[in-house]
């Protein structure tokens, strides 16, 4: 007796389609995976010199100087055992503080959230020096950010690191813009008064055959 006859039948349009979503989704879980494991290498900045190379803030009108300083003198306080404590609450959004959700990966993965400030489209929540200069009409007036990771304990919030970035619009951060700012550096910065600062770390640029910037 002869078995049950096993037809072919070639595939149709539907099946190919599912095939190729269902391949398209896996590459694209693969392509995640990979930006959001992959190893992270930032510049770390201890010196006054290392930001002034990175070219940060820079050049006018962009505020991220003024914001680094400002920062540094009126949020972080360093404590006897060499923590950087954080003056405000970054989950009460104070200064605009907001959470940093990392999805470009920029910045290594890690279990303690990320928060980001220094956006000046919402005037007040920064102080004057910082704003003064803002147009709204120059993107770049509005590029700078901070970025820190924070731990705490039962009493205390804790800055675990700080980063500075460069905001690209539209929830986009430049990788090649971003580093490190070292606990030495934020030492160094709340020593200095803002023109001190400012004058350290500014890059001066060529003058015009009139003698103009």
């Amino acid at each position: 007796m002869l078995g049950p006859c096993l037809c072919w039948s070639p595939p149709t349009d539907r099946d190919m389609n599912n095939k190729r979503s269902a391949c398209a989704t896996q590459t694209q879980i693969l392509h995640s995976a990979r930006i959001r494991h992959r190893m992270v290498r930032l510049r770390t900045l201890n010196e006054l010199s290392h930001l002034r190379e990175t070219g940060f803030g820079q050049p006018y009108p962009r505020h991220g100087l003024s914001l680094l300083w400002w920062f540094a003198d009126d949020c972080v306080e360093i404590d006897d055992d060499g923590n950087m404590i954080a003056r405000y609450d970054t989950e009460h959004r104070d200064f605009g503080f907001h959470p940093f959700h990392n999805s470009e990966g920029i910045l290594p993965d890690n279990d303690l959230p990320y928060y980001e400030m220094g956006n000046l489209r919402h005037p007040g929540t920064l102080p004057h020096d910082v704003t003064k200069n803002y147009d709204r009409n120059v993107r770049e007036s509005n590029a700078d950010r901070i970025v820190v990771l924070v731990n705490s304990d039962w009493s205390e919030k804790y800055f675990d690191r700080i980063y500075v970035t460069h905001h690209l619009g539209q929830g986009r951060f430049d990788e090649k813009s971003t580093f490190r700012i070292s606990k030495g550096l934020i030492e160094i910065i709340q020593r200095m008064d803002w023109s001190d600062f400012i004058g350290e770390v500014k890059i001066q640029q060529r003058r015009n055959r009139r003698g103009r910037c």
